[in-house]
């Protein structure tokens, strides 16, 4: 028989068996959480911390590496629990970019101070034109190359107070003081590799240099480079080449003989680009004797060589031979200079006798570099069109010389816009059509190929 028992004022026995069962639970509760507590905290990271790679173990567990950056999934400006806020990232210093610094390399045609000798004494005759006055020739052109970097020109004269003499007809020989009018007029390097280095031999050759050293002028001759270099301007490399590859010392040998001066020169103006990287120039220029006398196009070789030095890594060609202004090109990021005609020459008293306006018409090239921490480019350029002459009575803005025009030797700019200025600028770009002038240097050639 089941009797309930109930105290007064207690619990009866179905009540304390429900809260015996309920300590129970509530002890089993207690332990439970005891023994998960000694585990530490369940705390989610997943959302403060990037994922990490896991490595593992001797006994081959599974362990996190902590993260050696900041955490990648972290929202900006929060913080891991228990860290403190992360600092703000500074803004990388930007490189800062080179000033650029400019520099004017000027050019211009052949300088030839001195009449040939069969007019030695004439009253048209350089020497009797210039006398001592050092600053005639370059009086009406010298504000374009006082403030420039650098100013190029081809010597094709000796400079010599030796009086020699040679069986040809046009060998030039000036006084050494003459050595003075290139730097009176500003001129900073002369190229002297050319067909008339040699007219009176090597003695004679080293007067002229001997001359051009005593007036300050920096010179190069055949297969020669020269580093140039102004206060902390950029170095120029130049590279003087003749090599006999103009088109008359090239026309009287064979097939053959052409092909080994070709192949020969393109050794040598590889090498001369290599010597001048190795002595620290910053940007090259290369001085080619080379084209055909009296022609206004270019010969397949002097394309073919002018374009290969650009190649190799000159970036301003200046070719000189002509006598007459050829074409100018760019190519490859450089510029071609073919032919810059003459300038002070004393050559010639009445050049194309008349017959042929372009032969008084020449010009100064003007390229502007670039400097930018270690690199140097071409900027731009520009052409000032100019007569050979500034004789009296001739109007120099539709100049056109005939039979009794006299050569001065002191170039002068043409007038803007001029006819003779379109004419000078259809030569530098390639459209002009006068006619070629054929001189005939048989017998000099003939000579020189026996010798």
């Amino acid at each position: 028989m089941y009797h309930r028992f109930r105290r007064r004022g207690g619990f009866s026995l179905p009540g304390l068996i429900v809260l015996a069962v309920l300590a129970l639970g509530l002890l089993a509760l207690m332990i439970l959480r005891f023994s998960a507590s000694r585990r530490g905290p369940a705390v989610e990271v997943s959302a403060y911390l990037a994922p990490t790679p896991a490595v593992s173990t001797a006994a081959g567990n599974q362990i996190s590496v902590p993260p050696t950056g900041p955490a990648a999934s972290a929202a900006p400006g929060d913080a891991a629990p228990g860290d403190a806020a992360p600092e703000p990232t500074a803004a990388p210093t930007p490189t800062p970019v080179p000033e650029p610094e400019y520099f004017t390399v000027s050019m211009v045609g052949d300088c030839t101070l001195a009449e040939a000798k069969t007019r030695r004494g004439w009253g048209s005759a350089y020497q009797s034109v210039v006398g001592t006055n050092y600053a005639y020739p370059f009086a009406n052109t010298v504000e374009y190359f006082r403030d420039d970097y650098l100013t190029i020109t081809n010597l094709e004269c000796t400079l010599s107070n030796t009086y020699y003499d040679s069986i040809e007809q046009f060998v030039f020989l000036a006084p050494a003081a003459y050595a003075n009018i290139l730097s009176e007029g500003g001129v900073d390097f002369v190229t002297l590799a050319n067909n008339h280095t040699m007219d009176f031999g090597q003695n004679a050759y080293n007067d002229t240099k001997a001359s051009l050293d005593a007036a300050g002028i920096p010179h190069a001759g055949e297969d020669e480079i020269y580093i140039f270099q102004r206060d902390d301007g950029v170095k120029i490399g130049l590279y003087c080449l003749y090599n006999q590859l103009t088109y008359n010392a090239m026309s009287i040998k064979s097939a053959n003989g052409q092909q080994q001066l070709v192949a020969a020169g393109k050794e040598k103006i590889k090498s001369a680009q290599a010597a001048l990287m190795q002595a620290g120039a910053e940007f090259t220029v290369a001085c080619l004797h080379m084209g055909r006398e009296g022609y206004y196009e270019t010969t397949d070789t002097q394309v073919e060589l002018c374009r290969y030095a650009v190649d190799q890594g000159f970036g301003l060609i200046y070719c000189s031979h002509a006598h007459r202004l050829q074409p100018a090109e760019p190519y490859n990021g450089a510029l071609i200079f073919y032919g810059l005609g003459n300038w002070s020459f004393g050559g010639h008293t009445n050049p194309g006798n008349g017959t042929d306006p372009g032969a008084y018409d020449t010009g100064i090239a003007q390229v502007t570099l670039c400097r930018r921490g270690d690199r140097v480019t071409i900027d731009s350029y520009t052409f000032i069109p100019c007569c050979i002459s500034s004789s009296a009575g001739t109007g120099l803005s539709d100049f056109v010389p005939n039979a009794n025009t006299l050569n001065n030797d002191q170039p002068t700019p043409y007038a803007e816009g001029g006819s003779a200025w379109n004419r000078t600028l259809s030569m530098l770009n390639g459209t002009y059509e006068g006619a070629n002038y054929n001189t005939d240097y048989s017998n000099v050639l003939t000579a020189m190929n026996n010798g």
